[in-house]
């Protein structure tokens, strides 16, 4: 069963009366043959003799030792009239910025179909046009499992130097040739395996939210629907040290159903809490330093051992809350703070308007709810059980990712993170967006401190020296 039909499969399981969005991908193929499929795939969507926009970057391809770009656009030109649109922005690795996006969409006009042949940020890009294009169908050609955002409705883009995610539309297709994928960079795939790990920690900041009154789109579907997703997972995973071909296979599909589960629970919560805004606060560093931004699965999967150690620390000390922590929030302490960690990186502070923006709405709700609340934290231990069924211990996810060979340990990263921006990320990643997880808890409760950060380090760094003996 194919990625698009076995989540149609979950779907129609978890989702009987059809209460999630629906997915709007036509067809996804994923094998070691998969390039063969395009001229087919895109009659689907245009007429033969049409024109279409290839968008890419500068990165070279291969594919069986051949240049894979060159190969693609001479397919195209077979049955279409073909431009190819080649995105640069001035710094080492190409940004999913608003100006690239407006570059795109420009050169784009009056073209019929667009096609993408890159990672993630490509495939942001050409989804962004392709709205700005009032929706001109799109394909996409995914060059490496790095992220699952090949598959869903939204694009993570940059905005006043901030990560944020916002709606786009889904590709008309997906096409993931396994052999293409196998060329790419190891380090690049075995991202894709940090990537998937998120599974194992954000749905439990999203529960968070939604207990809480913060997440309004909570739906226990899409965490079924992962399950599915991790079936098996720590059997094929460890053939990904070797690049074996059966594992490079289940880890596009994985993906691929990942980002499909995104999109039909209508927003990226659902898997995306501490670990990713982690990721992204360490993007934020390399940029304003214009360093080489790491790879965001890596990141994700390095954060998913700290998040878990979050978690950890708030099953082990909530149980006791003083209900007296439970109380009004000041905002200029707060608003401080946020300051003092983006003005680091952007001293227009741009950034750090962006941030508290968003930050302040955290804010604002807990203040103007504090007594549903109060209520509802002094009943913890209702919702614990079920947030503990929801996160892997910091020990299985580490030693999971440990062996598929991806970073477990932000030292393993590349570029390198040390102690030090590893701990700066952690402690203020809650700051730069709208989403209420684990450590805003933590915050407002007046338990996320120096002595707090130092202990949940102190964890990780003793790790790699236990055994795990099941995972």
């Amino acid at each position: 069963m194919n990625a698009l039909d076995f989540a149609h499969s979950l779907i129609a399981e978890h989702d009987p009366s059809g209460e999630l969005p629906q997915c709007h991908i036509k067809r996804i193929e994923i094998g070691p043959a998969a390039l063969e499929s395009i001229p087919n795939i895109l009659n689907q969507f245009v007429e033969i003799g049409k024109q279409i926009v290839v968008i890419c970057d500068k990165v070279p391809i291969y594919r069986l030792g051949k240049n894979a770009k060159l190969e693609i656009q001479s397919v195209l030109e077979k049955q279409f009239k073909v431009s190819v649109i080649e995105l640069e922005d001035g710094h080492p690795e190409l940004h999913a910025s608003e100006e690239v996006i407006k570059i795109a969409s420009v050169r784009a006009v009056g073209c019929d179909a667009i096609v993408s042949i890159g990672g993630g940020t490509i495939t942001d890009i050409a989804k962004m046009t392709s709205v700005a294009l009032d929706g001109v169908p799109h394909v996409a050609i995914q060059t490496a499992a790095s992220v699952d955002g090949f598959s869903d409705n939204v694009s993570v883009i940059q905005i006043n130097g901030v990560k944020r995610t916002v709606p786009s539309r889904w590709p008309e297709a997906l096409i993931a040739d396994t052999n293409l994928i196998s060329e790419a960079p190891e380090r690049l795939n075995r991202a894709g395996f940090g990537e998937i790990y998120s599974m194992f920690t954000a749905p439990a900041d999203w529960r968070l939210a939604a207990i809480l009154g913060f997440e309004k789109k909570f739906h226990w579907a899409p965490i079924s629907l992962l399950h599915g997703v991790g079936d098996g997972i720590d059997e094929w995973s460890i053939g990904l040290k070797d690049s074996e071909a059966t594992s490079i296979d289940k880890l596009v599909n994985a993906l691929a159903v990942r980002g499909i589960v995104t999109g039909v629970a209508d927003t990226t919560a659902c898997l995306s809490g501490i670990e990713h805004l982690y990721s992204h606060m360490l993007d934020m560093h390399h940029t304003a330093h214009h360093q080489e931004i790491g790879q965001h699965g890596a990141q994700v999967g390095v954060g998913s051992v700290l998040a878990a150690s979050v978690w950890k620390f708030i099953f082990a000390n909530l149980p006791d809350i003083d209900i007296s922590r439970i109380k009004l929030i000041e905002k200029e302490p707060l608003r401080e703070k946020v300051f003092q960690t983006f003005d680091k990186l952007d001293n227009n502070h741009k950034l750090s308007q962006e941030c508290w923006n968003d930050y302040e709405k955290k804010i604002d709700y807990w203040n103007s709810h504090l007594n549903e609340i109060q209520i509802l934290l002094s009943n913890w231990q209702e919702h614990e059980s079920e947030l503990k069924n929801l996160i892997k211990s910091p020990e299985k996810i580490e030693q999971g990712l440990i062996n598929a060979g991806s970073p477990s340990i932000s030292e393993e990263l590349l570029p390198q993170v040390n102690r030090e921006l590893s701990r700066w990320a952690l402690e203020h990643c809650h700051f730069m967006r709208n989403r209420f997880v684990g450590i805003d808890l933590l915050q407002f409760l007046g338990l996320w401190n120096s002595t707090t950060i130092e202990k949940i380090l102190g964890e990780i760094s003793n790790l790699s020296s236990k055994k795990v003996d099941q995972l």
